[in-house]
């Protein structure tokens, strides 16, 4: 286990400003996902850690030892690749000693190593076999078991499952956290996926055009954004983001947090729509209801509507967001703007 933390680091390609002076922690023993969009910089956050993309300016720094200017050979970090990066003529087994041999690990040592990774990974009936008799699975296995004889204390993930299917994927989502639990090592792990990372996080890391957006624990970002972009980013679907008439300010609220109402009934928010699309997901359904300020997603376990029907539909004053003209989450006097909505002055 190791803790990372990184102090004012900035990364530029030529003219290009990716990253500008970002300090982050990584707590040693957690699984951290760095989180966002394809080009946000969370890449080139990852390859600073491993010493394969050194940043411009600021300064890393493992268990508080400063490893800026280290080669990335000589870091206690184990890198693995979305394109898995392994030798397609050797064996399995080669694949997994490669490094140790490199490193001139005895015969004896490299074999138990091995050995064990390969339990591990659940490879040990597989050891001769070349990767092209193996499922693409099967090959992810093969790079993560060549990170983990290596016996690091990071082990740093570049999106290492977007090339399997959606069933594999999931299957191999399960297996990191259990390799995670029995490892108890320091996971950094890259991806654009959110489902992903708030199926396998103990802390996200979310960012957007080379900042840090917000960072907490799965459930907190979901539950508590600080901005629109982490109300939208987060959530399948997505929290609904609508304007506060007679405001320049903007509302939001999750589709599962909306009711369909009775005429008689109300909430802090209630509008009057018309159901636009309906799409059933097995013990919910998922509606599209156009309101008078723009269309919402609804999740619900009420199955009656259909397009074309006119309903009512409700949200909880606890359970609005507030933000400002630039996206950012508004959390002092929003009793007073509930109050205004519940009075329809706004």
């Amino acid at each position: 286990m190791a803790e990372i933390v990184l102090e004012h680091v900035s990364k530029s390609f030529g003219s290009t400003r990716v990253i500008e002076d970002l300090s982050l922690t990584l707590r040693s023993g957690a699984f951290t996902v760095l989180l966002g969009p394809s080009g946000c910089g969370k890449t080139t956050l990852l390859r600073m850690i491993a010493g394969i993309g050194p940043a411009t300016s600021g300064r890393v720094y493992m268990d508080g030892v400063d490893i800026t200017a280290l080669p990335p050979g000589e870091r206690n970090v184990a890198m693995v690749f979305q394109s898995y990066a392994i030798y397609p003529t050797m064996t399995v087994r080669g694949n997994i000693e490669f490094c140790l041999k490199n490193n001139k690990v005895p015969r004896a040592e490299r074999q138990r190593r091995v050995a064990q990774v390969a339990r591990t990974v659940g490879l040990e009936d597989y050891l001769d076999r070349k990767p092209s008799q193996l499922s693409g699975g099967q090959r992810q296995r093969i790079a993560l078991a060549r990170a983990l004889v290596k016996e690091p204390a990071v082990f740093l993930m570049d999106e290492p499952l977007s090339n399997l299917d959606a069933k594999l994927r999931t299957a191999m989502r399960s297996e990191l956290i259990q390799l995670h639990q029995a490892l108890g090592a320091t996971f950094v792990y890259v991806t654009h996926d959110q489902t992903e990372s708030m199926a396998m996080a103990d802390h996200i890391v979310l960012m957007n055009e080379g900042k840090i957006l917000q960072q907490g624990d799965p459930e907190s970002i979901y539950r508590d954004p600080d901005n629109i972009f982490t109300a939208q980013f987060i959530g399948t679907p997505p929290a609904n983001i609508l304007p506060l008439p007679g405001s320049n300010f903007r509302l939001g609220f999750r589709p599962e947090k909306v009711r369909f109402l009775a005429s008689e009934e109300a909430l802090a928010y209630t509008r009057p729509g018309t159901v636009v699309t309906r799409e059933m997901l097995g013990v919910e359904v998922l509606y599209k209801v156009r309101l008078p300020e723009g269309d919402v997603m609804v999740r619900s376990a009420c199955f009656q509507y259909r397009a074309g029907d006119t309903v009512c539909l409700g949200v909880a004053g606890e359970d609005l967001y507030f933000f400002d003209e630039n996206g950012l989450r508004i959390r002092s006097g929003c009793g007073e703007l509930i109050r205004r909505l519940e009075e329809g002055t706004l």
